[in-house]
C-alpha cells in the first residue's frame, strides 16, 4: 500500500515539475517577445525623432519684402473668401427660385380649388329655375270665363236636368262654343 502511495506521489511530483516547467519557458517567450517590441518601438521612435526635426531655412542675404507677402496673403484670402461668397449667393439664388416655385405650385392648387368650386355653382347657374309667370288672360279668356261665370257649367247643367229641376238651360245656349 505504501508503495502505492509513494508511485502516485512521485507522479503528481512529475507533473507539477512538468507544469511548472512549462510555465517558465512560456514566461521567456513572452519576455522575449516583449522585449523585441520594445526595441523596434523605440527604434521607430528615434527615426520619427529625427522626422520631425525642424526644418531650418537657411538665412537669405536679402531683406524679405514683408508688404509683398503679406498682399500676396491677403489677395490669396480674399480669393477664398470670394469663393465662398459665391457659393453662398448660388445656394441664396437656388433658395429662392425654389421659393418661387412652390408659391406658383400654392397658387395652382388654389386655382384648382376654385376652378372645383365653380364647377359645383356653374350648372346652378347655368340651369336657372324656371321663372313662375302668372297666368296672363287674354281679352278672350276673360270674355269667355265672364260667361261661364254668368252660365252654369254644362256638367251642373246636365245634373241638374236629370234630378228634375225644371231648370232646362236650352242646348243652344249651353254651348259656348
Amino acid at each position: 500500500m505504501n508503495f502505492i502511495f509513494g508511485i502516485i506521489i512521485l507522479a503528481m511530483f512529475i507533473l507539477a515539475l512538468r507544469v511548472i516547467w512549462a510555465t517558465t519557458l512560456q514566461l521567456l517567450i513572452v519576455l522575449k517577445q516583449s522585449t523585441l517590441a520594445f526595441k523596434r518601438y523605440r527604434a521607430q521612435r528615434k527615426l520619427s525623432v529625427r522626422n520631425r526635426l525642424p526644418v531650418i531655412m537657411p538665412r537669405s542675404r536679402e531683406d524679405m519684402d514683408w508688404l509683398a507677402i503679406s498682399d500676396s496673403v491677403r489677395q490669396e484670402i480674399q480669393t477664398r473668401n470670394h469663393g465662398v461668397n459665391r457659393e453662398a449667393v448660388r445656394l441664396e439664388a437656388q433658395l429662392q427660385a425654389k421659393l418661387k416655385t412652390i408659391e406658383i405650385y400654392e397658387a395652382d392648387i388654389q386655382i384648382a380649388k376654385l376652378e372645383r368650386e365653380l364647377l359645383k355653382i356653374k350648372p346652378v347657374i347655368d340651369s336657372p329655375e324656371p321663372e313662375v309667370k302668372k297666368p296672363r288672360r287674354s281679352k278672350k279668356q276673360s270674355v269667355a270665363d265672364s260667361a261661364a261665370q254668368k252660365i252654369p257649367h254644362q256638367v251642373s247643367q246636365l245634373r241638374a236636368a236629370l234630378k228634375g229641376n225644371g231648370l232646362s238651360v236650352p242646348v243652344s245656349e249651353s254651348v259656348g262654343h
